[in-house]
């Protein structure tokens, strides 16, 4: 399922940046809006924004889960009902040490150096899992099922991909800062990061799944581990040190889409500083107030089709109807069924997901159910 969505993805990518070049813009929703029409620029705007918000949501429950694993290891399994330990104080006080600094830049290549410290956390994180499941050998684990029982149940993977491997929204920005600006030097940008994205998720999926057995493993796989070592400790730091480089990412996006849909200058630093903070504490309050990331994904896995395959799909059948209007080449009538193709899965995808994961949030937790995400595991605190 991953290596089939995987080409699609990727070449994704590359349209949507082909898109940027034909257009000359450096958004999604500006490209979305050149190549088809102004009033289109309202509806990506609000695609955009709300997928960022969903995002920003779930990168501080996660730097919450983090903590929360940690003082529960370390400190002991009432750590809450200490005022400076408690997740609410934890998360407010990380976020805006570390993360709200970084949310106040014009341009996204400014974050560079951070996002390469928060990529090489993933690295030890990723062989962190692996030493866990070839040195612990818990008991009773099941073996591994390797096959689905029907093609519904491999359906139920689409949103974990999707919202995986969704870096689209983000791509013409990256794109636009890239010091050589070339289509196949992005390309080959794009095959990469997408293969390197590949080998860390199914690691990380194989390993920890032969380690806790089916339905064992934990929405956040280091609660699965109890032991109070270093090593484990590290990697506590370095997912929340992942999110703390993200989240600002993401919410350029979202101010972006914001201001472009208001058609509001982002030179203004004034409007920029107001918008930043107002995104920003609203998502922390939200993410404190709920602390469950499986439904969250649920949604963002519906909406992350529409970026993954309807808007790039839309972007290329566009793009090759201004060029050859009368389709008189062979190769533009292609382009023209394979966009077809694309929109179609997207809107395929995005419509089964969306329709399951509302069935998902409907279902009490404790009752036996298909999980839509493949970790709906909703749970209590770690405190007691």
């Amino acid at each position: 399922m991953q290596l089939g969505f995987l080409v699609f993805i990727t070449t994704a990518l590359i349209i949507l940046a082909s898109s940027s070049d034909f257009v000359y813009a450096n958004t999604l929703q500006d490209v979305f809006a050149g190549l088809c029409g102004s009033k289109s620029l309202m509806l990506c705007g609000i695609c955009v924004a709300l997928y960022s918000f969903g995002c920003c949501l779930t990168f501080l429950i996660i730097v919450g889960d983090q903590f929360d694993r940690a003082f529960a290891t370390f400190y002991g399994l009432d750590y809450c009902h200490t005022w400076y330990l408690s997740r609410p104080f934890v998360t407010a006080v990380s976020c805006s040490l570390f993360i709200l600094p970084l949310c106040f830049f014009k341009r996204l290549d400014v974050l560079s150096y951070a996002s390469s410290i928060g990529c090489v956390t993933i690295v030890y994180f990723v062989c962190l899992v692996i030493y866990k499941s070839l040195t612990e050998h818990p008991k009773n684990v099941p073996p591994m099922k390797i096959w689905p029982d029907s093609g519904y149940e491999a359906l139920q993977l689409v949103p974990i991909i999707c919202f995986a491997y969704q870096s689209h929204m983000t791509a013409i920005p990256t794109y636009a800062c890239m010091k050589d600006r070339r289509l196949g030097k992005f390309a080959l940008c794009a095959v990469i990061s997408m293969l390197i994205c590949f080998g860390a998720y199914t690691i990380v999926g194989i390993f920890g799944y032969a380690t806790f057995g089916p339905g064992g493993v934990p929405s956040d796989i280091l609660q699965g581990y109890d032991d109070k070592s270093i090593v484990l400790a590290v990697a506590i730091i370095a997912v929340a040190v992942k999110n703390f480089t993200t989240y600002p990412i993401v919410l350029y996006c979202g101010r972006d889409a914001l201001l472009g849909m208001f058609n509001v200058d982002l030179n203004k630093i004034g409007v920029r500083v107001i918008v930043t903070l107002v995104w920003f504490f609203s998502s922390l309050v939200i993410a404190i107030l709920v602390p469950d990331i499986s439904p969250m994904i649920s949604l963002l896995g519906s909406l992350s089709a529409i970026f993954i395959f309807v808007l790039p799909g839309i972007c290329l059948l566009q793009s090759v109807i201004l060029k050859d209007p009368q389709l008189y080449l062979n190769k533009d009538r292609l382009m023209i069924v394979f966009a077809i193709l694309l929109t179609a899965l997207g809107a395929f995808a995005c419509g089964v997901v969306f329709v399951e994961a509302l069935n998902d949030l409907r279902k009490d937790p404790s009752e036996p159910h298909h999980v839509v995400t493949g970790i709906r595991q909703l749970r209590e605190s770690l405190c007691v």
